[in-house]
């Protein structure tokens, strides 16, 4: 069962302040069945993503739209339209066609931002794949989806992508640029690098960014003009905490809305933000909530490196006065830890957004107070939601930011129900289901895998387990495929893991599951200390009794350093069980 009540602290009390919303005076006063649905004070958009740059660059085409503090790199709303035009025209002369699906597999840069807009005017899927992948990982996604192009770095870090890519296709130095013959890869015809140099059997990102001509400036006006909103223009990758990746189909009105909404709840249209994008663009947070959304309102997006860099990120908002920032709870962490007081000056934050996991309390107090970050919000979605389903408003309560409580946005239905799919009643715990603009087209050829998840109505079923309160806010409480089973009590890791992170020693925790002759199941508490505290297992089982029941207490407590976790923060609790099990000798 995944259905119980809960006690009404949970949630907490719920405010709202200062919300600048002309319709919530308007809003149903309780509700007593866990169903929600808004609407916003703006109409749903009929644009395409190609559409954003169009309208942007005639709005205020002088702006800086992009700035890649790395690469030395900025350019202007009407430069970004001219080059995404040039590109959408290159792809075109290559031989891409409309619904063609070209991949990228490269770190944030201005390279990457431009590609997305240019495949969307091309009328091209463009599928995200994490730049961290080796060659089986990077085979299997472009295999997936029948890439016909693939977009590609040089070298980063430990990476090199032409060696890889040679092991996958040991004929590539032989290759005739632009027309690959791999039998692993049948579809595959061009790689295209983002290098200074050139590589045998590869084309150039700039020589395909001047490739273009009458005949594909042509073709490409005609396809942009038979583009529907509708239409899909994103594979993105789920994060395989859980199994093999799945590509989620997402079209442009799925992307552009919840950009559109989400912006609002940021509170971009209030002012033109300059948001410090440290998140990866290959994971939808970074894509539609930088990339899109700050390219829509007419902000600045500034990439500080090509991947997570805590001290980059801290240079970049100072030197670039950036207002606004994302990121996950372990990249925050990370700036907390390198943050000096008059080292690096982040004065020019308002605002910034934790997503991607759940984030204790502590965390969300330090960004406020070390940070000095006025404004502190948390988001909550999915791959397959383009991602947002709820958030904070700007200027709401922070104290809903602490216990992390939010409101489903605009437009979307968000529901909780029961372990026989029924709606369950108001403050009972369940699964959280959303339906609405947001929710993909399904995963590519897999169509068993997407009834597991989308009904026949369209609900879309997330696996995570939540609670909504009388007046329609949700509080993410755990995940179902993370729960605990011990002695037939039901352990939710997400409210132990909670509850520990309240100890002063601690700077992160999670909690996994591992087997047990008797039981079953236990509990094993993986433990990352803060920097010169020191604790025992048996310090952490004193701190939990008489706090919560005894039989949530871990059976195993482990000390690390770090943890297993996706390129987008989320932590394999699949690979913490395995560890466990072999640390153990369970």
């Amino acid at each position: 069962m995944i259905c119980f009540k809960i006690q009404k602290a949970v949630l907490g009390s719920f405010k709202l302040r200062n919300i600048n919303a002309r319709y919530i005076s308007s809003l149903q006063t309780k509700i007593k069945d866990s169903y929600y649905f808004t609407p916003g004070d703006v109409m749903l958009s009929s644009s395409r993503i190609g559409d954003i740059i169009d309208y942007s660059a005639d709005k205020c085409g002088d702006n800086v739209a992009v700035i890649s503090a790395f690469q030395n790199v900025s350019k202007t709303y009407s430069e970004l339209r001219h080059e995404t035009e040039r590109l959408a025209s290159g792809f075109i002369s290559i031989g891409l066609s409309r619904g063609d699906r070209i991949a990228i597999c490269a770190p944030n840069c201005y390279e990457w931002s431009l590609a997305q807009f240019a495949a969307a005017k091309a009328g091209l899927i463009l599928v995200n794949i994490n730049p961290a992948f080796h060659s089986m990982e990077l085979e299997y996604c472009l295999k997936k989806v029948d890439c016909k192009a693939l977009i590609t770095w040089d070298n980063l870090l430990s990476q090199n992508y032409y060696k890889m890519l040679c092991d996958i296709i040991p004929n590539l130095p032989k290759s005739t640029p632009g027309k690959l013959q791999n039998s692993k890869l049948p579809n595959l015809e061009s790689i295209i690098m983002i290098s200074k140099d050139n590589k045998e059997g590869m084309l150039n990102f700039k020589d395909v960014l001047d490739n273009g001509n009458k005949e594909s400036n042509k073709m490409l006006s005609e396809i942009e003009k038979s583009v529907q909103f509708d239409d899909p223009v994103n594979i993105q990758f789920t994060s395989g905490t859980t199994g093999a990746p799945k590509g989620a189909v997402l079209t442009h009105h799925n992307l552009i809305n919840n950009a559109v909404i989400m912006g609002r709840r940021f509170g971009f249209h209030i002012q033109k933000p300059t948001v410090c994008c440290q998140l990866p663009l290959f994971h939808s947070f970074g894509c539609v909530h930088t990339s899109l959304g700050v390219l829509y309102y007419q902000g600045t997006c500034v990439f500080p490196s090509p991947i997570f860099h805590a001290v980059s990120s801290l240079k970049a908002i100072e030197k670039h006065e950036c207002s606004i920032i994302f990121g996950t709870p372990t990249m925050f962490v990370d700036l907390i830890r390198n943050y000096q007081p008059g080292k690096f000056n982040t004065g020019s934050l308002k605002r910034s957004i934790v997503g991607g996991a759940a984030a204790p309390a502590t965390l969300m107090n330090d960004i406020k107070e070390v940070l000095g970050i006025p404004n502190v919000g948390i988001g909550y979605g999915t791959t397959e939601t383009s991602p947002a389903i709820a958030t904070n408003r700007y200027l709401e309560d922070f104290q809903n930011s602490l216990n992390g409580v939010m409101l489903p946005i605009e437009y979307v239905e968000v529901k909780i129900i029961d372990s026989k799919g029924n709606l369950a009643p108001v403050n009972v715990q369940g699964e959280l289901c959303t339906r609405g603009h947001n929710v993909f087209l399904g995963y590519w050829d897999e169509e068993q895998k997407t009834a597991e998840v989308l009904d026949k109505t369209r609900w879309y079923r997330t696996g995570d387990l939540a609670v909504m309160n009388d007046e329609g806010f949700v509080k993410i409480v755990g995940r179902i495929k993370d729960m605990i089973i011990r002695g037939g009590e039901n352990i939710y890791p997400l409210e132990i893991e909670n509850f520990l992170n309240t100890h002063p020693s601690v700077l992160e925790v999670h909690i996994c599951g591992v087997p047990d002759q008797r039981l079953g199941e236990e509990a094993c508490a993986w433990i990352c200390l803060k920097e010169g505290k020191q604790l025992s297992e048996e310090e952490v089982k004193q701190f939990c009794k008489g706090k919560i029941s005894n039989y949530k207490i871990p059976r195993y407590v482990m000390f690390v350093q770090n943890f297993p976790k996706t390129a987008t923060g989320k932590v394999k609790k699949f690979e913490m069980t395995k560890i466990s099990i072999e640390k153990l000798k369970l």
